[in-house]
């Protein structure tokens, strides 16, 4: 009889990059578990910006699924971005960008697709992993409720803050490599354009910025993040998001009616700062946990899709073969390497160059004002 606490494969996490592994080993032969410290539908911190490649990655896992997306979840469809820096703004248009929607109501949809689907995978809900301990078969996990778990492989989606990647990779925390950000829902924003993302630059805060970003039922996600060890702190980053409203002359009109209908709540945003330690002995680590989220946009959730798909399918021919070695895992580094590293490395080293030589931003502006120029610039950078 199967030990119902041993799996071949654990997935702990279950937000984009867990549940994107779930769905891609929705189908598979292997035995699956997945754990989420808290219970669906719950809130999550974001800028509920869902990109291209979140898209590109659902319909990799099931065309179908995309469709059930825009008919049940009806997004707004993203076709322009607003970059607002000294009271100029300039216009970066997109064929397919993404859309808005609601953390919350994404996460809870991915979610819902594994409980109907995933057939072979094993739900545990309020039943977080507090730690994991390496056996000569596999891996240990430690829940905080005092159960323990087997799995021959692990994929470690816990996000920003997790303490067993940490372990796991041997990696530290860095603040130098962490952003901060806060956010808030607003109703009755004035102006909004409902195809359109708006981003606003501060020389002292880049690559941080304040964005406005319309949603499907007229309200409208207003946050504002930053470095760690910019001239903002952590404690102090709430009082540079008010002030910036308050202050700047065309958001405090736009914003004068307006009512925040949700708390003004914060948390850690983990660059990639062009390294890739996501795998060793028995175990993949995906998404905020892996660290990475785009160093100039603070974007996530299309890298923790796309690296919860590569590390499913890493895991699942390692369970083949039987074989959960770091020469078997490393074929997950390769994937992801040759999917994000050059995108991730070209922003990486805008990002630097900008922090570190302030006046190019107004070199970046005056170029801006070019338009044929900033449509060679923009087509170099997203390509």
């Amino acid at each position: 009889m199967k030990n119902e606490h041993c799996f071949d494969i654990a997935i702990i996490g279950a937000g984009p990059s867990g549940c994107s592994a779930a769905l891609t080993l929705r189908s598979s032969q292997c035995s699956i578990a997945l754990f989420e410290k808290s219970e669906f539908p719950r809130n999550k911190i974001c800028g509920d910006g869902i990109c291209d490649r979140s898209v590109n990655t659902l319909k990799a896992i099931n065309p179908a699924y995309f469709d059930e997306f825009i008919a049940t979840q009806q997004p707004l469809c993203i076709r322009n971005t607003e970059l607002t820096y000294k009271n100029h703004t300039y216009i970066v248009d997109f064929k397919n960008f993404g859309y808005t929607c609601k953390r919350r109501d994404f996460d809870n949809f991915l979610f819902s697709l594994v409980q109907r689907d995933g057939k072979n995978i094993s739900i545990f809900q309020n039943c977080g992993i507090r730690d994991v301990e390496q056996t000569s078969a596999g891996m240990n996990l430690i829940a905080e409720n005092g159960e323990t778990y087997f799995a021959k492989i692990v994929l470690v989606c816990t996000g920003a803050t997790s303490k067993i990647a940490r372990k796991l990779t041997g990696s530290q925390y860095d603040s130098s490599k962490m952003g901060v950000a806060v956010r808030a829902y607003y109703s009755g924003v004035k102006n909004l354009t409902n195809d359109t993302l708006e981003l606003h630059y501060k020389k002292e805060f880049f690559p941080g910025y304040l964005w406005i970003f319309p949603l499907n039922d007229g309200t409208a996600n207003v946050g504002f993040g930053c470095r760690v060890g910019a001239e903002t702190k952590q404690n102090d980053i709430r009082a540079v998001f008010e002030s910036w409203l308050a202050n700047d002359e065309q958001l405090r009109q736009r914003f004068a009616g307006a009512t925040m209908i949700s708390p003004l709540q914060g948390g850690l945003v983990p660059y990639n700062v062009d390294e890739f330690t996501c795998c060793g002995d028995n175990f993949c680590v995906c998404g905020d946990a892996a660290n990475l989220i785009d160093p100039i946009s603070g974007g996530g959730i299309g890298s923790a899709m796309v690296s919860g798909y590569f590390a499913a399918q890493v895991a699942e021919q390692c369970i083949a073969k039987n074989d959960c070695s770091p020469l078997a895992t490393k074929e997950y580094e390769k994937m992801l390497r040759q999917r994000v590293e050059r995108e991730m490395h070209t922003r990486y080293v805008i990002q630097k160059t900008i922090q570190n030589h302030p006046w190019t931003m107004d070199v970046l502006a005056f170029v801006g004002k070019q338009a044929r120029l900033l449509q060679k610039i923009k087509s170099w950078y997203f390509q």
